[in-house]
């Protein structure tokens, strides 16, 4: 039986490894030196999303809607203000639901470069966290449930990557992945199971509703380094199992 296991295992790494694994049945492929190649990749963006709200089972990709992240933490410090967050299981959905509206890739044998454009009507995020939160001498102990409501998402998706030869040919390492969404509104509830701060949930929820704008430019480096390595991470399922060749072909 452990031989079979074995036997299994040495051969799905090596149809990956060997570029077997035909990567045109889940996306469109684009020339990378065709005049055209931009906006053959403004298409097939559009129908990787969809594509990708499932995943990639054959590449091990996850689904991306909803996308699943174990634990996030976040730790603010500004003045005398200390803030700790730690959220668990977390779900985020609605990127399946978001329109490309212009895509540029800059590729050759020394590096890639991919920009797209995009919108995305609604973004919900939820999940279970524990927290803590100081002002001069107030600390606040809470956990419980969280739900984010965002719409009108206007962002950018941008890979930078460095093409690497290896014995099986040509990869692309996604070394970088950056977003800074523009959002039109921003709706958060906490619930908090802690008794000894429980009264102050909806003064917190009111304040955060009120000042959303603020807070998400305070937070957003934070979420950005996060999103950087989600997105490097679930690129890189793809991208370092396709050879380049295949993924971007140089037919011209």
């Amino acid at each position: 039986m452990k031989f079979i296991i074995k036997y299994v295992l040495v051969l799905a790494i090596t149809l990956v490894c060997d570029g077997l694994v035909d990567i045109e049945k889940y996306l469109k492929i684009c020339d990378r030196n065709s005049e055209d190649v931009n906006d053959c990749l403004l298409e097939a963006a559009q129908e990787g999303l969809a594509v990708l709200a499932n995943g990639i089972q054959d590449l091990d990709v996850p689904s991306i809607d909803p996308y699943n992240q174990k634990d996030l933490r976040i730790e603010y410090k500004n003045n005398q203000i200390y803030a700790k967050f730690i959220a668990k299981n977390i779900y985020v959905e609605g990127l399946k639901e978001s329109t490309v509206h212009d895509a540029r890739l800059r590729a050759d044998e020394d590096r890639f470069h991919l920009e797209l454009d995009l919108t995305t009507p609604k973004i919900n995020v939820r999940g279970q966290y524990a927290g803590e939160g100081r002002y001069n001498s107030l600390q606040i102990q809470a956990n419980g449930e969280f739900i984010t409501n965002m719409t009108d998402l206007v962002y950018t998706w941008k890979l930078d990557g460095v093409p690497e030869k290896t014995e099986n040919g040509t990869f692309v390492r996604i070394t970088d992945f950056y977003m800074r969404p523009d959002v039109g509104d921003m709706k958060s509830t906490l619930t908090n199971e802690n008794p000894d701060s429980k009264e102050l949930t909806e003064l917190g929820n009111r304040f955060t509703n009120q000042n959303w704008r603020l807070l998400y430019r305070e937070l957003l480096p934070y979420v950005q380094t996060n999103w950087n390595k989600i997105g490097s991470r679930v690129a890189n399922k793809i991208f370092l199992k396709v050879p380049y060749d295949q993924l971007f072909p140089a037919k011209y």
